[in-house]
């Protein structure tokens, strides 16, 4: 190759970092060290920690037992396979809340995204909620701000 076409290719190579950067630098926050939230989806409830996810949108009502407990889980909005390498996330928090059906939250509680990035977790342990109907929402915390509350999503407890 001529001189000629190797000053063009690193005048290309160069305008290509340089794009790529102030698309990482604009993708980031002021500070570049938290997500801004977005809100949580896919909602789901564990009837225990070997137990499949009971999702709350397209099937029956996910039940968990009272005796043994569960837990309750979203996912970020931005999940993707990357999410878990992305540092951002592991600064992202979520704030539960748990409730009889049109009653105000009887539980709220603040969680860390788990390690891996992409889960928000509740756990409920044995014997704290009593048998009936509850619903719970979240919405995710990062950057100095928070993201709207996701729906509703109704689960049982049973004895």
């Amino acid at each position: 190759m001529s001189r000629k076409h190797l000053r063009r290719i690193g005048v290309t190579a160069g305008v290509i970092a340089a794009l790529v950067s102030v698309s990482v630098v604009a993708g980031a926050n002021a500070n570049g060290s938290q997500a801004d939230p977005s809100v949580p989806g896919t909602l789901r409830v564990f009837a225990g920690p070997y137990e499949q996810a009971q999702f709350c949108e397209g099937g029956p009502t996910p039940v968990i037992s009272g005796a043994s407990g569960g837990a309750l889980a979203a996912s970020p909005a931005e999940f993707g396979k990357d999410a878990g390498k992305n540092r951002r996330y592991h600064s992202l928090r979520a704030t539960f809340e748990v409730a009889r059906p049109g009653e105000a939250a009887l539980l709220t509680r603040t969680e860390r995204i788990w390690p891996n990035g992409m889960v928000f977790n509740l756990a409920l342990g044995a014997g704290e909620l009593k048998p009936g109907e509850y619903r719970f929402r979240l919405h995710a915390k990062g950057s100095g701000q928070d993201s709207a509350w996701t729906p509703w999503c109704a689960f049982t407890v049973t004895r």
